[in-house]
């Protein structure tokens, strides 16, 4: 065997033990299978054509042409019959990635794009190890797949894929040492061959070493989800309502799960509630998790009755068990803890965050259904966690306060604010739309209330809270499932089912479901008008919207998981092809700079104050580096003078105002006001560019993303 076949051989098994990091990614079996025929004829046209044409550049293009013709066979398999549907299939790609949760679902444009990239690694990693003879640089190639996924889902990236990754890495330098020994091949008696095996094998050692280290330290890695080094770590919190618009935008509906009801009823399934609210609206905070029995719930009636439900999750990943309220018991394998203030129940343990999928469980609830008459009788009443959730913020606008006094202003009983709240929101002066409406916060509460009267789920459900909120009833509000479509004697859900409400708080019923969002569901029985109330409360809040309510005003679009060909005139020709291939070429090329792009808005959206100031400062660092320059020593306040010396007098003093909020984050009680955060941030930002603006090639590889995977200051 010739040198350069060994070392061709190790880079297509490195290269394929690479595609593992793809994992958290997809769930589309043909990428992978896709992908490995791509670098098995990359990899052995390399071979083939080194043998017949030698080392040189008549090789190289022997070999890339080999690799866009697999692909283009790949292509005509799926269905793609020529290069004019490229810009469809990109677009449909990027519109399914926007919309889909991860692991994607298949889909044809994303599998070509996909494969395509593959080969392109596996090309230039060949060409690194063999035709420029640097074996060591593979690693930039090869690493790719696993960076992609933890830079943009670092809470799904597992130890495994980095050990593969070091597995296929140390086979390369082994191969390269083979290469620097093959004399000993003929040399029994002379034991530099033990020498060789020993100092590989020890190499492969301190590749497994290092990346299991790596799985301990490395921000990205969740500890738990199966590195043996890490340790039991806290139990990480999602939340649903991140996923909550892109379920509801996406363009395939398909069921996740189906379930049985004792009642023979439907109900609504709650992931968990979000307590706490402030300028960035309702959010997740901080909760104590309790292993055993379920507490019972807050302010219920003792003699509330009971009813079971079995479930049998599919396709569906995510770390909160899907219950209705309020759950008495439940059986599921796995390790569960819940949180007793809003009975949510929450994975703990390896494959936290996949915990759900396939998943089948039986739970006992019990039926806290109110009447109408105690809805409108009732009083609102303080929980245990009331600090939290009947906290007003201070800097509410005025405007939302009045508002909530107006709309209530002839009701008699916080019963009655409350129906009065919901019918308000129900009327015709709102409509339901899934497109996203621009601003955050209040600047977002405050147009919906008042303007454009827009929105979905989330709008409605927060608008009723903060409006419950206002006039004294405590308010939360809820993320789960709609009750779904009638299937024989059991219920199905689909992922555009999921779904958003308020829950109120009163202190002789407890935490009671409202409907304020239009045309999506029929309001609870118990807030309907006395002539419209059913006569029997039943086991479900809500009656099944596929029933009893008017489709979603937003038209969900045709199923693009496998799109039919477009009619083309253009017929297949190599040169459609090679302008397919620089294009993906050029798509890898701007892929780093996405990345960033993606980091800095999801940094400068985080809710949390000091999270949020943690994150802008991050993100002020990683922008003086992308900008060439180094990040100064000492403390916020000596960093943010340095680094403002250079900037024009407006970004000067908004970069003041950063680092004095990164002191206080670190050091004091109180943060004070940090809604301009985000703006203050811009400003330097655009500060830094206008004084030293980086050179394109600065702006396509961003510094930032390489030096804060070690960067610790």
């Amino acid at each position: 065997m010739r040198d350069t076949d060994r070392m061709g051989l190790a880079v297509m098994l490195a290269t394929a033990l690479t595609l593992t990091g793809l994992g958290p990614i997809t769930e589309d079996g043909r990428l992978f299978s896709d992908s490995l025929l791509l670098i098995a004829v990359v990899g052995g046209a390399g071979i083939i054509a080194r043998r017949v044409a030698g080392a040189g550049v008549a090789a190289r293009l022997l070999q890339a042409g080999a690799g866009l013709a697999a692909l283009t066979v790949l292509g005509a398999a799926s269905g793609v019959s020529g290069p004019g549907q490229l810009p469809g299939l990109v677009q449909d790609a990027l519109r399914w990635t926007v919309l889909s949760s991860a692991p994607m679902g298949p889909n044809t444009g994303v599998r070509l794009i996909a494969v395509a990239a593959i080969g392109v690694l596996a090309f230039l990693a060949d060409q690194l190890a063999v035709g420029y003879g640097h074996p060591a640089w593979t690693l930039l190639p090869l690493a790719v797949p696993y960076l992609v996924t933890a830079l943009a889902l670092p809470a799904l990236v597992t130890f495994w894929p980095l050990l593969w990754l070091a597995v296929g890495y140390v086979g390369v330098l082994l191969a390269e040492a083979a290469n620097r020994n093959r004399a000993l091949r003929f040399q029994a008696a002379d034991g530099s061959r033990w020498s060789l095996l020993l100092g590989g094998g020890a190499m492969l050692l301190s590749g497994l070493l290092v990346a299991g280290l790596a799985g301990v330290f490395t921000p990205g890695l969740d500890a738990g989800r199966g590195a043996p080094f890490s340790g039991q770590g806290p139990v990480e919190m999602g939340d649903p309502s991140l996923d909550l618009r892109r379920n509801l935008q996406m363009p395939v509906d398909r069921p996740v799960l189906d379930y049985t009801t004792s009642t023979g009823t439907g109900v609504y399934l709650r992931l968990t509630s979000l307590p706490a609210f402030d300028a960035t609206g309702f959010h997740l905070n901080a909760i104590d998790l309790f292993e055993g029995n379920l507490p019972a719930p807050q302010g219920a009636p003792a003699d509330s009755p009971r009813y079971s439900i079995d479930v049998t999750v599919g396709d569906f990943n995510s770390e909160w068990l899907p219950l209705p309220y309020a759950p008495a018991s439940f059986t599921a394998s796995g390790q569960w803890r819940h949180d007793p203030q809003s009975l949510s129940v929450l994975a703990a343990g390896a494959g936290q965050k996949q915990a759900t999928n396939a998943l089948r469980y039986q739970a006992t609830v019990i039926d806290t259904t109110p009447s109408g008459e105690r809805v409108r009788a009732a009083a609102a009443g303080y929980p245990v966690d009331g600090s939290t959730t009947a906290a007003v913020p201070d800097d509410l606008p005025q405007r939302i306060r009045e508002l909530a006094q107006n709309i209530t202003a002839d009701a008699a009983t916080d019963g009655q604010k409350a129906l009065l709240i919901q019918q308000w929101l129900r009327s015709s002066r709102f409509s339901y739309s899934t497109e996203p409406a621009p601003g955050s916060g209040y600047e977002a509460l405050t147009r919906f209330l008042f303007d454009d009267r827009t929105g979905y789920c989330e709008q409605f459900a927060t608008s009723m809270a903060v409006l419950a909120r206002a006039v004294g009833i405590p308010a939360r509000v809820a993320v789960g499932f709609l009750p779904g479509d009638r299937v024989g004697d059991g219920w199905e859900v689909s992922i555009r089912d999921m779904h958003a409400w308020p829950e109120l708080y009163f202190g002789t019923l407890g935490w009671v479901a409202f409907e304020p969002t239009p045309g999506v569901a029929t309001p609870p029985s118990y807030t309907l008008p006395v002539s419209e109330e059913a006569p029997t409360p039943s086991a479900s809040a809500t009656p099944s919207p596929s029933a009893q309510t008017e489709e979603p005003t937003a038209e969900p679009t045709s199923n693009v998981d496998e799109p039919e060909p477009e009619a083309v005139a253009a017929d297949l020709t190599w040169l459609g092809w090679t302008a397919a291939g620089l294009l993906v070429t050029l798509a890898a090329g701007v892929t780093p700079a996405l990345l960033r792009r993606l980091r800095r808005t999801r940094r400068l959206v985080v809710r949390q104050p000091r999270q949020a100031v943690a994150a802008a400062w991050e993100e002020v660092r990683d922008t003086v580096w992308d900008a060439g320059a180094e990040w100064p020593q000492g403390s916020p306040r000596q960093i943010g003078t340095r680094v403002a010396d250079d900037l024009g007098p407006d970004a000067a003093a908004a970069m003041g105002r950063v680092a004095v909020l990164v002191e206080r984050a670190r050091y004091a009680e109180s943060l004070g006001d940090v809604g301009q955060l985000g703006a203050d941030v811009e400003r330097v930002r655009a500060g830094i560019e206008a004084v030293r603006r980086p050179p394109w090639w600065r702006r396509l590889f961003p510094r930032s993303l390489w030096r804060g995977l070690w960067w610790k200051g």
